[in-house]
């Protein structure tokens, strides 16, 4: 497949805004996975644009307010998060599965469980993910880089070391994964997906509560609880 690079910009650019069309969509997916350098240049690209137009993201992604809530409680305890890595860990959030370029659709797609050896690859997007933060030309300094990269390795990580990829324990995992780890299993139950339908607010928050989705920071299962009944409707059920 071959563009011109103004094109592959500007489609890039389309994707990342959600403005691109169906058949763009599906181009510039399969021009991705051409190549190594294919998805270096779109990352190279997406970052730019977090760097750029950091505020129209926030407020697109509308989590201040939950986040203020959770800081209040956190500061109390032993996490002292500031306003600006509290922007940063939104923004770097929407990078957390960057690594699933890099597995087969057959996986990302598939309707039923997956096998024990299709599960060993789906984990590898953690690892993925990162070496492609980690393999920018630009920006490796900016904190919004390496925020981004801790997500990515580590968004899978568990409190109580059962996690992957590096099997890390309690505080042994940066608070800005296990922040984003959270939000993802809550995310993950309340969408449909391919092979489930979503679950409700209130049954996604029991299975959370119960352990059921692996164990958390009680600090962040806390803060959980305190917000649980503000979290927007709108965002999980259809009106935003």
């Amino acid at each position: 497949m071959e563009m011109h690079h103004s094109t592959i910009e500007d489609l890039l650019i389309s994707y990342y805004d959600g403005k691109a069309t169906a058949d763009e969509i599906q181009e510039i997916e399969a021009w991705i996975k051409l190549s190594d350098e294919n998805k270096k240049k779109a990352m190279d690209i997406y970052t730019l644009l977090l760097m750029t137009d950091t505020q129209q993201i926030t407020e697109k992604m509308d989590m201040n307010e939950e986040l203020s809530k959770v800081k209040g409680r956190m500061q109390e305890n032993k996490y002292h998060i500031s306003w600006l890595e509290q922007d940063i860990i939104v923004m770097a959030s929407s990078l957390h599965d960057i690594g699933k370029i890099g597995i087969d659709d057959k996986i990302l797609n598939k309707r039923g469980k997956l096998t024990a050896e299709e599960f060993e690859i789906m984990k590898t997007h953690t690892l993925i993910g990162a070496s492609i933060l980690e393999d920018l030309e630009w920006y490796q300094e900016e904190p919004l880089v390496k925020m981004a990269y801790s997500i990515c390795r580590w968004h899978h990580e568990r409190y109580d070391g059962k996690g992957y990829p590096d099997g890390l324990k309690g505080e042994e995992i940066p608070i800005a994964a296990q922040v984003v780890s959270l939000a993802d299993v809550y995310d993950a139950l309340v969408s449909k997906r391919v092979y489930k339908e979503g679950y409700s607010h209130e049954k996604t928050i029991e299975m959370i509560l119960n352990g059921e989705c692996g164990n958390f920071n009680p600090i962040l299962i806390e803060c959980l609880k305190d917000i649980q009944s503000d979290i927007p409707d709108e965002v999980y059920r259809g009106g935003g």
